[in-house]
């Protein structure tokens, strides 16, 4: 079996966990569920080893020679090679305006905007959001499942690796590359340099995060916990245990509901 195929029955079984969800309510996160936390510790100390290694000089080399209108032009850009999957998945929401407004920044920037370079669809008023499958599980109540720290990734949990997987067998850029030697070289360079753009926007933040937590691993778990239920309810009122509780105490994969207490 070919790489096409493999990748077609991802995307095969990803459209079919959506039609088993399809009924179920939004998932609300109140835990995290962290049973492998010996292992997610070492892997988040050698993010930590890599980070000052590699990517903290590299975003502070990048931050330094880079004058803003490079900055932003590689934020738009790498932003950019997102849109059709934040298309994608908003149209697997049930939001066919959002997943409009996504092609249309798509269309818009990559033309008048010289391939994502400048991000001239926010200048036409049309707002970026962006949309990821494990927003599109969380949104067919699907609960977080256990949390997982990967290498490079960073914080994460078993529902949101699956949408990692899935948006990428997911994206169009993933196809091209594989055809293309400019595309892969547009695609790839474009994450590269939208990482470290990100590395060197949140570093002020990180630091902060850092110094004031006694356990950094909790409070970057806790942060991230707080951080996926505000974007899959698009900055939307997070509801009480309670609330939660009485939506999904019949739903199977919301294993937080069964998981000890955690982070609040």
């Amino acid at each position: 079996m070919n790489l096409k195929s493999i990748r077609t029955l991802c995307v095969g079984a990803s459209l079919s966990v959506l039609a088993a969800c399809a009924s179920t309510h939004p998932a609300q996160d109140q835990t995290v569920f962290d049973p492998i936390e010996p292992v997610n510790r070492v892997v988040h100390n050698l993010n930590g080893a890599v980070d000052i290694l590699i990517l903290y000089p590299a975003a502070m080399w990048y931050g330094d020679i880079a004058p803003q209108p490079v900055k932003n032009s590689v934020r738009s850009f790498a932003a950019n090679l997102g849109e059709p999957i934040n298309a994608i998945n908003a149209l697997f929401q049930g939001d066919p305006d959002q997943a409009v407004a996504s092609f249309q920044r798509f269309i818009v920037n990559s033309t008048i905007g010289l391939l994502g370079f400048n991000d001239v669809a926010t200048e036409f008023g049309i707002p970026y959001r962006s949309e990821d499958f494990g927003q599109t599980l969380a949104h067919y109540g699907v609960g977080a499942g256990p949390y997982l720290v990967l290498p490079i990734f960073g914080p994460s949990n078993l529902r949101d690796t699956t949408g990692i997987v899935s948006d990428y067998l997911m994206n169009p850029f993933t196809y091209g590359a594989d055809n293309s030697d400019k595309i892969a070289a547009g695609y790839y360079g474009g994450m590269v340099g939208g990482a470290l753009d990100a590395r060197y926007r949140n570093n002020d933040n990180i630091e902060q995060l850092k110094q004031s937590s006694l356990d950094y691993y909790a409070a970057l778990r806790s942060l991230y916990r707080q951080h996926r239920n505000s974007v899959i309810r698009n900055g939307g009122p997070v509801m009480d245990d309670s609330q939660n509780n009485a939506m999904n105490a019949s739903f199977d994969f919301d294993d937080e509901n069964n998981a000890p207490a955690g982070d609040k």
